[in-house]
């Protein structure tokens, strides 16, 4: 069964009503019929027509021409059938218990409301409000008794490969890949595209150069003319690059570490915009950034963003903001062999201060290279994230140094607690989520032949321990990343990580392994992405892939038997049930974490607190916010109309949605003689636009009359071409009308 399908704003509200076949009626919400204009009323109810209804009995003249419920009842002039009654029309066709609500409302808890301000998401709404997704409007997110959701069954996870980048005729020696994806839309199409760093080999000092796909589809955005595709456009291999608008001018951006040294920036059409300079702005800085990921973050609350790689910090025009930053290139490394990856967080702990700093494992740095903290003589640097792992307000940092695992006050570096991490290797990013819904979050972290996941216990004598760990393989760097996604919307977690051979899905309550797929990868910090990568509100994985270190068997053992290889690229899945939960269409950079970006890829001048919003206290996790369960309650009402008799009863399936988000056009709608759909079906129509909550449409069939009971339906069995939707309430998609026919004319 298809899930529901949200891919278009409604620009329009009202009744509209749908032309089925060439011999149908667009009638309004009255029951009026646009042939008799010159007898309706001016509120769209018809006045006496021609046809013979059937109150109290064959012959008996029916004035308003609507015949109502199971004895066919015959409405009064401004009434249709609601509930199998006769009802006052509602003339704008939205429909909120007794109410009729005005043109441009929606029905949301009982109450007609006016929508919000425009968004993609719901995190570009207020905290008590969601993205109403066919509509792109916010809306008050339904709350308790009053709400309408559908959570998916919990199914075996079934991805199915929806579309795969292998290589290209542009540099087509740049094919592999060993960054983390990333995914924005970059041309404001409202469409994602899909950002990686493809390359010749995987040596600091190689050729790489990015491209970008259609999330769509895998193909090539750019021509190859751009300038990403020449000499001064080449990246550096292993380094993760940061998308988004980094100088407020209401265009995307894309910052990465440059092959030989420094930083370069591209316009989204593959153009470059800068390259680095020192605090002068003249002279080039050309710091080595092998294995880093970039960071973009507004520190000055300015409106323009800073970029962050290491400790090194530059302003939105690529000049550094201090020379003090050389040297510092590594800083928020594990370890000498491979680049930093550093986090920008508000960690002063001061409720009246926006300041943000660049965090490292054992330092935390300011706009102008001051420290606010430094405990570089204690500890040893590492990966850091930052959550309130115990919620009273106060974050933790979470780092991964040297195989161990550490937490530390976030304000002061002071560490908490620290462990040795199961496995044999150095450790990678941590991410931070409640894996086991006890609304407590966990720390999770691969370490080369183990991904583990640990719990915090904050009390007098802080301590971590080992919830579960499961055997992996990552022998080369050790330092893989992992992002984590509740597929299911049960409240935990799941983990989603690559290691040399696989891309792995492990449950969050206790590790075991849900699905893998056989993805080759020499490994550096990269990991898999989950987003809306081609717009159509539901979710899918993003993995890359490469296969120069896999010549030998001895690399993947296991491929042989079952009979795969390893491969290289970039690989799109999504759900072949489409049941996992919405996410997000952007995952903007290897430290994202939900607050750090807008919809629109604006980078937040005052980025709030992730760690102080219950849904964004967490890292490296993808989630859609509030509103992902709101479902929508499909409801029909099935009224007669006589205007046609003698030839035809006009069968009206007033089609409305109850429910709390909208459902696009292409609902089915099928017509039975008799009183259930065990009877004879009539005819199939599909609804013509989209319905947001409150709002219905009025869908015609012409018949014979011949019958004493008709039957509709909506939304029923899936067929080809028709959608099927997900709903709170599968009760109320039935209606029967009963008593009438079509009488000969005296």
């Amino acid at each position: 069964m298809k899930r529901t399908i949200f891919a278009f704003p409604l620009a329009v509200f009202g009744v509209l009503a749908a032309c089925g076949s060439e011999d149908d009626s667009t009638f309004l919400p009255g029951g009026g019929d646009p042939d008799a204009a010159a007898s309706s009323s001016s509120s769209g109810t018809p006045g006496p027509g021609p046809g013979i209804g059937n109150e109290g009995g064959p012959g008996s003249s029916c004035p308003s021409a609507v015949l109502c419920g199971a004895t066919g009842t015959c409405c009064a002039v401004g009434q249709e059938c609601v509930e199998g009654a006769c009802a006052t029309a509602c003339e704008t066709g939205i429909r909120c218990g007794a109410t009729c609500c005005p043109t441009g409302n929606v029905c949301l808890s009982q109450a007609c409301v006016v929508p919000g301000a425009a968004c993609q998401d719901s995190f570009d709404c207020a905290e008590n409000e969601f993205c109403e997704p066919t509509l792109n409007q916010c809306l008050p997110q339904p709350e308790g008794g009053s709400s309408c959701e559908y959570k998916p069954p919990v199914l075996p996870l079934a991805p199915a490969l929806e579309w795969s980048w292998t290589g290209s005729p542009i540099q087509p020696g740049s094919n592999q890949v060993i960054n983390t994806p990333l995914v924005m839309d970059l041309d404001g199409d409202t469409f994602p595209e899909v950002v990686v760093v493809s390359s010749e080999s995987f040596d600091a000092g190689g050729i790489a150069y990015l491209r970008v796909l259609d999330g769509r589809t895998g193909t090539e955005k750019w021509g190859p003319d751009v300038a990403a595709y020449t000499a001064a456009g080449q990246v550096a291999p292993r380094s993760t690059p940061a998308l988004g608008d980094i100088d407020g001018n209401g265009s995307i951006e894309i910052v990465a570490a440059r092959k030989g040294g420094g930083v370069i920036a591209f316009r989204a059409d593959g153009s470059i915009l800068w390259n680095s300079t020192r605090a002068n702005g003249v002279t080039a800085y050309n710091g080595t950034f092998d294995s880093t990921t970039v960071a973009l973050a507004d520190l000055d609350n300015d409106g323009r963003s800073e970029v962050v790689l290491g400790g090194v910090i530059l302003d939105s025009t690529g000049k550094l903001t201090s020379d003090a930053a050389i040297g510092r290139e590594k800083w928020g490394a594990n370890d000498a062999s491979y680049g930093a990856v550093s986090i920008v967080a508000d960690v002063d702990g001061s409720p009246a201060t926006t300041t943000q700093f660049v965090v490292t494992g054992n330092r935390a740095i300011a706009r102008d290279g001051s420290f606010l903290w430094n405990v570089s003589n204690t500890v040893t640097d590492g990966y850091p994230a930052i959550a309130d792992l115990d919620r009273d307000g106060v974050p933790e940092l979470v780092v991964i140094a040297q195989s161990k695992v550490r937490v530390q006050n976030a304000l002061t570096g002071a560490v908490l607690a620290e462990l040795a991490l199961p496995g044999a290797g150095r450790g990678g990013p941590p991410t931070l989520a409640d894996f086991d819904n006890d609304g407590v979050l966990e720390i999770a972290s691969a370490n080369g032949t183990r991904y583990n996941v640990f719990e915090y216990d904050p009390a007098a004598n802080p301590k971590l321990s080992v919830k579960w760990q499961t055997t992996t393989k990552d022998g080369s760097s050790n330092v893989t990343g992992s992002s984590v996604f509740d597929f299911e919307g049960d409240g935990s977690s799941e983990v989603v990580y690559n290691d040399e051979c696989y891309a792995r899905v492990y449950k969050g309550i206790d590790g075991s392994e849900l699905f893998r797929i056989a993805n080759s990868s020499a490994t550096i910090h990269e990991m898999p992405v989950l987003v809306d990568v081609d717009g159509d509100n539901n979710t899918e994985f993003v993995v890359v892939a490469n296969d120069l270190n896999h010549g030998s068997p001895a690399m993947c053992p296991d491929y042989a038997a079952a009979g795969d290889a390893a491969r290289h690229g970039v690989f799109v899945y999504g759900d072949s049930n489409d049941k996992w939960v919405r996410t997000r269409k952007l995952w903007n950079q290897h430290a994202y974490h939900i607050t750090n970006v807008a919809s629109d890829g604006t980078i937040p001048a005052v980025e709030p607190r992730s760690f102080t919003t219950e849904q964004n206290n967490d890292y490296r996790v993808s989630s859609q916010g509030k509103g992902v369960y709101n479902a929508p309650d499909l409801k029909v009402d099935l009224e007669v109309s006589t205007l046609r008799c003698p030839a035809n009863l006009e069968l009206r399936a007033r089609v409305s949605n109850q429910g709390a988000l909208g459902v696009p056009a292409g609902v089915k709608v099928r017509f039975y003689a008799g009183t259930s759909n065990a009877g004879t079906l009539i005819g199939e129509k599909l609804t013509t636009t989209a319905l947001l909550p409150g709002q219905s449409e009025i869908v015609t069939q012409l018949v014979p009359g011949s019958e004493a009971a008709y039957f509709v339906e909506v939304d029923g069995a899936a067929v080809a071409g028709s959608a099927s939707v997900d709903e709170c309430n599968e009760d109320n998609n039935g209606a029967q009308a009963g008593g009438v026919s079509c009488p000969s004319v005296n």
